[in-house]
């Protein structure tokens, strides 16, 4: 399973520290590099064990471009670089180089200085391994080895594990193969195995007195370096650097001699660049879990949901294999392969809840996805509104606002009073449910997830347009006393009758001379047809074109008028509507911004199952009579 790592590396001060480009050259990695780690093991295992890294098994598409921080610390303050370019330097066991560019940034510029002085000197990688190999056992402890990660971000920091990773110096060596741990190009200690000092054996290097020496002339000629790498970054003369080498200054007194220079002369020139641009925090467990959520939801609706961005990665996670990536993205610590401890994470006592999260986030995606597609046609003539609670709710009409007065010079603005009005709609609860039980989850058989949130989403959509045209159909009765469609409203046709182009114009005449509360004329321009499945032959031809032979048997109504046809009506009698936007008469709408039906899921304790809950909070009434006018039709 994939864990989130981060691993510390060394280095020494650099002179690939280009100021004007600000980019800096670093060993990523160098060699297996083993570190001890306490248990638990990969396996389970509760036991400390060595770690080695293949990096030849790293995968380096998502280390380019990746961010740079300071100590791992996934922040927007402490986000200072960019991974430019990223390679492979040898095979199995061999280093990863790569070369990172500092952001413009006060936080970066410190940094740059800090790792041109050779104060910071250690770069770490964060990556995250997805399969490990048993590579035997060494100094009493089993060493598991990484031959398949993946490394997404790179940190500067000062402490160092590796002592053969470095922000890069041109004239560093490639050493050969270590005799006694065999890496190619990561044991770099002088004198002596990397793997003596990091396993703190306190054995003495073959040689003694001679590789004293030769670690001492080596550490001088790494002083000079040093040196010299501090007067380039302080844009110092060589004979600065030359002066303080034949004097044998220590890096510490160079450091300081740079800083009392560059004081006396009034600070350095620091170049900047352009902008970095940092991306998302991708070891969030919450992002995580987002994109697993897409992933899942890809699998159970293929064709109707398709991955996107980081989706795509954990397309071929089990369920339960997600639950054991973000319980480990939380720092917990388990046997990955125990299906019971697997599902103790996912739903048991110790469960963070993440998996009842992913169950609800995927099918939310798959219900979202299917609610968008079914389009019921109320819609269309409806206006939405916002529903804060569930408490009866007053929206505004058209012409409930005091119309405007003319101003005599100097005159006074006379305030006027918005309209009362009276009618009242409430938002309702609705809900259903299913259970996914244990054998399912251990199973990964999560259809049912699909094909309820699908289900859902067309039950959903379809009793809304029934409780909507409900309300249509039903003429209820407003607050003034009368129906909704009503002789006294004057958008009620004295008879029924069939449509036609005559009835229809009547329809339209009526809407046009509605008055507002205040008697101003409304002018309403009607958009709609909306019938039954009965009178939808008859609707149809009346707002078909036709090419007329004379004046008289022009169809005004052609393209001026959409057919709305829906089965909740049913008989002959047929609609004429404004736009709801322009003249709301039955509104709609979700309480606190929901979009649809939602799903929730929650741990059933007892039964090691998990329950799914889709719920709407819906509201939709009558408000307005003016915009709508019904014929009973025959």
């Amino acid at each position: 399973m994939p864990e989130t790592r981060t691993r510390a590396l060394g280095g020494a001060t650099p002179s690939t520290l280009n100021l004007e480009a600000r980019t800096v050259d670093v060993v990523a990695l160098s060699g297996y590099a083993p570190a001890v780690r306490p248990g638990p093991a990969p396996d389970g295992a509760n036991e400390a064990w060595i770690e080695e890294l293949d990096a030849a098994g790293a995968d380096l598409s998502r280390l380019v471009g990746g961010p740079v921080l300071k100590d791992h610390r996934p922040t927007t303050d402490n986000a200072v670089g960019v991974v430019d370019t990223a390679r492979l330097d040898g095979g199995a066991g061999g280093r990863i180089l790569a070369t990172v560019r500092f952001a413009v940034k006060p936080a970066a510029d410190e940094l740059m200085g800090d790792v041109g002085g050779g104060i910071v000197r250690g770069v770490s990688l964060g990556y995250r391994v997805t399969k490990w190999q048993v590579a035997g056992r060494r100094d009493g402890l089993r060493v598991f080895r990484a031959v398949t990660w993946e490394p997404y971000e790179l940190s500067f920091t000062p402490l160092p594990v590796d002592a053969g990773a470095t922000v890069r110096s041109i004239t560093m060596p490639d050493f050969k193969p270590c005799e006694k741990c065999s890496t190619p190009n990561g044991c770099q200690k002088l004198g002596g195995c990397v793997q003596d000092a990091d396993a703190g054996s306190g054995d003495t290097p073959a040689g003694g007195a001679a590789d004293t020496t030769t670690a001492t002339d080596g550490a001088r000629a790494q002083a000079n370096a040093e040196i010299r790498s501090i007067a380039r970054v302080a844009n110092l003369s060589a004979s600065f650097a030359d002066g303080l080498i034949d004097r044998g200054a220590t890096v510490e007194e160079a450091r300081a001699a740079a800083f009392n220079e560059l004081s006396r002369r009034g600070g350095g020139v620091i170049v900047t660049a352009g902008p970095v641009q940092m991306g998302t925090d991708h070891t969030d467990p919450t992002e995580r879990r987002r994109a697993m959520a897409g992933a899942l939801a890809a699998k159970l609706a293929p064709g109707l949901v398709k991955p996107e961005g980081r989706d795509r990665e954990f397309m071929g996670y089990r369920a339960l294999d997600m639950v054991a990536d973000l319980a480990t993205a939380r720092g917990d610590r388990f046997n990955r392969f125990d299906q019971n401890a697997l599902l103790e994470r996912a739903i048991g006592a110790h469960s963070t809840g993440d998996f009842p999260a992913l169950l609800a986030d995927a099918g939310n995606k798959i219900l979202l996805a299917q609610y968008g597609m079914a389009a019921p046609t109320y819609r269309k003539w409806a206006a939405r509104r916002s529903f804060t609670d569930f408490k009866p709710h007053k929206f505004l009409r058209l012409g409930d606002f005091p119309s405007f007065k003319k101003l005599s010079e100097n005159g006074e603005l006379r305030y006027g009073t918005m309209s009362e009005n009276r009618e009242l709609v409430t938002a309702d609860e609705y809900a259903t449910g299913i259970v996914i039980g244990r054998k399912a989850l251990i199973n990964d058989d999560l259809s049912s997830l699909s094909d309820f949130s699908s289900m859902i989403a067309l039950r959903a959509a379809a009793d809304e347009n029934r409780m909507a045209y409900g309300v249509l159909t039903s003429n209820p009765t407003m607050s003034d006393g009368k129906a909704m469609f009503h002789a006294g409203h004057a958008n009620l046709a004295a008879s029924g009758s069939a449509i036609s182009v005559a009835s229809v114009g009547a329809a339209v005449a009526a809407l046009r001379k509605q008055k507002s509360l205040d008697g101003i004329p409304l002018n309403l321009v009607a958009v709609f047809l909306v019938v039954g499945p009965d009178k939808e032959l008859e609707a149809k031809q009346v707002v078909a074109s036709i090419t007329p032979t004379k004046a008289g048997d022009a169809n005004p109504w052609a393209g001026n008028l959409e057919v709305v046809v829906d089965a909740n009506i049913t008989g002959n009698g047929w609609y004429v509507m404004a736009d709801g936007a322009m003249c709301p008469c039955i509104v709609y709408g979700y309480v606190s911004g929901g979009e649809g039906p939602q799903i929730l899921s929650e741990r059933d304790f007892d039964t090691q199952s998990v329950k799914v809950r889709a719920g709407l909070d819906f509201g939709n009434g009558v408000i307005d009579f003016r915009g709508a006018y019904y014929n009973p039709g025959n």
